[in-house]
């Protein structure tokens, strides 16, 4: 046993090793990645009419979970717009944020993070961190610890 190291755990018990597709929790109803064009005109229109609960609302109940990173990126910058949109038009976002369900309070904070990371989202740093302000001041930190353990990335 001097060389410990180099021990295989996986030969011993092959029936409990999980695969990183296994690992990845099942997705209820999974978004189409043809249906994404469709969800991204219906926010846009939806912006445009000043209904914002209601795009914010669409943008975040189906995020595209399993889709090309191409379709991702187009989505990201969606909720991004969503985001700005609101902030650029009412003067408090606390009351958005109150309108949004459990799960569509952790997939903002998902987008949160990942538009933060962008170039875009960089440059409108102080408008992100006031919807993560105001998420965190309403949620507590519940969404941030599922954020990070979560496997599913949007």
């Amino acid at each position: 046993m001097e060389d410990w190291r180099r021990i295989d755990i996986d030969a011993f018990e092959p029936d409990k090793f999980l695969s990183k597709e296994e690992l990845v929790p099942a997705i209820a109803n999974p978004v189409d990645e043809a249906a994404i064009p469709s969800i991204i005109a219906e926010c846009k229109a939806k912006l445009s009419k000043g209904q914002f609960a209601e795009a914010l609302k669409t943008a975040l109940q189906n995020p595209p979970y399993l889709s090309s990173p191409a379709a991702k990126a187009s989505y990201d910058q969606l909720v991004f717009e969503t985001l700005i949109s609101v902030k650029n038009n009412n003067t408090d976002i606390l009351p958005f944020v109150k309108q949004l369900s459990s799960d569509e309070q952790d997939t903002l904070v998902k987008y949160l993070y990942k538009i933060m990371d962008t170039s875009y989202g960089s440059k409108q740093g102080a408008v992100l961190l006031a919807w993560y302000e105001k998420t965190v001041e309403f949620t507590g930190l519940g969404p941030v610890i599922r954020f990070m353990s979560d496997r599913r990335t949007v």
